[in-house]
C-alpha cells in the first residue's frame, strides 16, 4: 500500500489517464477520488460511473448525452457526463465491461477531446481527465479481441494496482479499528475494541470481497455487540477459508526436485558461498514456470494460484528471466 500511496502522489497532479487495477472491493474508487483531490482539477467536478451496472444504450446516453427525440422516451435534450464534467475528472469503473461500440467512441474522446450527443451533429469540445478501473485482465481481453488495443494503451497512461486484502493482513487491525469507529458513529454505538480472539478469527479468513467485505463484517459485528468489546460470538458467520502458510519444511519438500538436488550438490562441491539465494531463485523459477505453463501463460490466473499479486508475479518473471510467448520458458 505504501507503493500505491507513492504512485498517487507521483501522478495526481499530472494530466495523464490512470488505469486502476484490482479485485472487487479493494478500493479502486477511493484511489480515483484521491487522485482527484490531490490533483490540479480538484476545483472542478468529479463524477463516477459503473460501466457494468448500466445497459449499453443507457450508458452511451449517460456518457455523451442525447438530443430530444433521439431515443425512445427522449422528450428533452440530455447533457452527458463528458459535457457535465468539463474541466473536471470522470471515473469509469469496470471499464472492461464496455461494449466495442462504446470503446470506439471513448477512444475518440481520449484522442481528440470531442464528441457528439446521440442524435446530434454538433461537435462538442471537452476537457476531462479520465480515470478508469477494472478487475478484468485487459491484456487477455485485447489478445482475445474483446477489448481494443488502441483504447487499452490510451487508458494505461499510468497504472496503479491495488493488492487484495489477503496479501496485506498486517493492515487488518487498523482497518478494523477505522471501520469500528465509522460504525459507532452511524449506529450510535460505543464499542471500544475487538477482542484478540475476534481479530484472530478475522485474520484467518480469505476475504474474497476484500476491504468492502471487511467493512460490512465490522459493521454487523458492532451492531450485534451488546457490550464495549466485540467477541467472536458477535461476528457474522465466516468460513475459515484463508489458506495457511505451509511450514518451511513442507515448502522445501514441495520443491525438492532432482534438478534442485543436483544444483545443491554441484554448488557445494564448487565451494559456493551464496547457496541459499541460488537455490531459492531456482525454486521460484521452477514453481513460476510450471504454474504459468499450467495456466497457458495467464498471469492473472497464475497469480491467484500462487497467492501473490500480479505486480509481484511480473517483477519475479523479470528478475528470474522467465519468457512468456506461446510457451513459457525459464531463462
Amino acid at each position: 500500500m505504501q507503493a500505491v500511496y507513492k504512485a498517487i502522489g507521483r501522478v495526481a497532479s499530472r494530466n495523464v489517464t490512470v488505469l486502476i487495477r484490482g479485485e472487487s472491493g479493494t478500493g479502486k474508487e477511493l484511489v480515483a477520488r484521491a487522485l482527484f483531490q490531490f490533483g490540479n482539477r480538484s476545483s472542478g467536478p468529479f463524477m463516477a460511473i459503473n460501466c457494468a451496472a448500466i445497459p449499453e444504450a443507457l450508458l452511451e446516453s449517460e456518457l455523451f448525452g442525447h438530443e430530444q427525440g433521439a431515443l425512445t422516451g427522449a422528450e428533452r435534450q440530455r447533457i452527458g457526463r463528458f459535457e457535465q464534467c468539463n474541466s473536471g475528472t470522470l471515473f469509469l469503473d469496470e471499464v472492461g465491461d464496455m461494449s466495442p461500440t462504446l470503446q470506439s467512441k471513448l477512444l475518440r474522446v481520449l484522442q481528440q477531446q470531442q464528441f457528439e450527443r446521440i442524435g446530434g451533429n454538433q461537435t462538442i469540445q471537452t476537457d476531462v481527465r479520465l480515470i478508469a478501473a477494472t478487475n478484468r485482465d485487459l491484456e487477455r481481453m485485447v489478445a482475445d479481441g474483446l477489448f481494443r488495443s488502441d483504447l487499452y494503451y490510451r487508458l494505461n497512461g499510468f497504472s496503479i494496482e491495488l493488492p487484495p486484502l489477503r496479501d496485506r493482513v498486517e493492515d487488518l487491525e487498523p482497518l478494523i479499528d477505522h471501520f469500528r469507529q465509522l460504525a459507532n458513529q452511524d449506529l450510535g454505538k460505543e464499542v471500544l475494541q475487538f477482542s484478540e480472539q475476534a481479530i484472530e478469527r478475522l485474520r484467518h479468513y480469505h476475504w474474497p470481497g476484500n476491504v468492502r467485505q471487511l467493512q460490512s463484517v465490522v459493521r454487523q459485528a458492532v451492531l450485534q455487540t451488546t457490550g464495549p468489546v466485540v467477541l467472536p460470538d458477535f461476528l457474522p458467520s465466516l468460513p475459515t477459508t484463508r489458506t495457511q502458510a505451509a511450514p518451511a519444511a513442507s515448502r522445501v519438500r514441495a520443491v525438492e526436485t532432482d534438478e534442485l538436488l543436483e544444483l545443491i550438490e554441484t554448488k557445494v562441491s564448487e565451494g559456493e558461498t551464496n547457496l541459499y539465494d541460488r537455490v531459492i531463485d531456482e525454486a521460484e523459477k521452477l514453481l513460476l514456470t510450471r504454474v504459468l505453463r499450467m495456466t497457458g501463460g495467464n498471469q492473472v490466473e497464475a497469480a491467484k494460484i500462487l497467492g501473490i499479486t500480479r505486480t509481484t508475479l511480473r517483477s519475479k518473471i523479470l528478475k528470474l528471466g522467465i519468457t512468456i510467448s506461446q510457451t513459457v520458458e525459464s531463462g
